[in-house]
């Protein structure tokens, strides 16, 4: 909060661009909206670096979020992007379906009763059992059971504090990088390490015995296995002589598919509770527009089924102009 202030003050002093200096870094403070998309889509090609802060040695310098814009980060990148096309995030809708009907059901408990409800450790569960479902295919169900450990390592592992590996990490990174300090808990990426690497060896194994289960799975993980699998028999079908590099260049190794999962809890937790519960706020303090959002979703809702139709994403635009 007080760092919010102090860009507050020194935007109104200062204007919408203004230098400033972190030690002995010299930083461009930008509050200006249509410069900054610039920045990060127009002109990504010239500033496609985030700032180096320290990442330990874990496999967190393997993700996405945080690799410089070179040609590892474009590999990643393609192979990690088919994973979010619109039919790829469709066959998904099942777990996260699954997951709002238990949400809408614990709420129930509190509407029935008149309790009030606090509406964010509510979506922050949510947010938790469908990071979980999409990234791992694991059902936490979090609200009910809250020391289940991919939710305890979760929260180790996105809790901020003010510890003197994390201050270093991030204002001083050379020093950090002296004492190989960890801005994040150890113990937890080690989980999620172990966690990912049991999940694909206990898949892998179930398909080549032929065990795997006869509904497909649909999660990150699956999908990279499903990647992996695609490349190799294209490569060794298409050309027996490619060597294994060429084949491995298409496939994410084992440190960078268990940064990519835990990138889903750091791109995706707080952003996520944070804004539905904002949404939720807003909805409850304008009836009006919470009666005009229910009565779309209810036209949207198939006969047949009881579910919101696919279909709904034109209307809604068209809802979210006019509101």
């Amino acid at each position: 909060m007080q760092y919010n202030k102090y860009s507050m003050n020194s935007y109104r002093k200062y204007g919408r661009i203004y230098g400033s200096y972190l030690f002995c870094n010299k930083w461009l403070m930008i509050n200006d909206a249509k410069l900054i998309r610039d920045i990060m889509v127009k002109d990504f090609h010239i500033f496609p670096n985030r700032y180096d802060m320290n990442l330990g040695v874990s496999p967190l310098q393997k993700m996405l979020f945080f690799m410089k814009g070179d040609d590892h980060w474009k590999r990643i990148r393609a192979i990690v992007s088919p994973a979010f096309t619109t039919g790829k995030l469709r066959s998904m809708m099942d777990s996260i379906s699954g997951i709002a009907d238990r949400f809408v059901t614990n709420l129930d408990t509190f509407a029935r009763n008149g309790q009030t409800v606090d509406i964010r450790e509510y979506m922050g569960a949510f947010a938790m059992d469908v990071i979980s479902a999409c990234a791992y295919g694991v059902n936490v169900e979090s609200i009910n059971n809250p020391n289940h450990p991919i939710v305890v390592n979760a929260r180790k592992m996105l809790s901020v504090d003010s510890s003197v590996s994390n201050i270093l990490s991030i204002l001083v990174p050379p020093i950090a990088r002296l004492f190989r300090l960890d801005p994040m808990d150890r113990e937890a990426i080690n989980y999620f390490d172990k966690l990912t690497n049991d999940i694909v060896a206990e898949r892998k194994h179930a398909i080549k015995t032929f065990q795997f289960i006869a509904k497909k799975i649909t999660d990150f993980i699956q999908l990279m296995i499903d990647n992996e699998k695609s490349v190799t028999n294209l490569d060794i079908n298409s050309n027996p002589s490619t060597d294994h590099k060429t084949v491995a260049d298409h496939m994410l190794t084992s440190d960078e598919l268990t940064a990519q999962g835990i990138l889903f809890f750091i791109a995706g937790y707080d952003t996520t509770s944070a804004s539905l519960s904002h949404a939720i706020y807003y909805l409850s303090q304008y009836r009006d527009c919470q009666q005009k959002l229910y009565e779309e979703l209810r036209s949207t809702i198939c006969r047949n089924t009881g579910i919101v139709s696919k279909n709904y994403t034109q209307s809604w635009r068209q809802w979210t102009k006019t509101s």
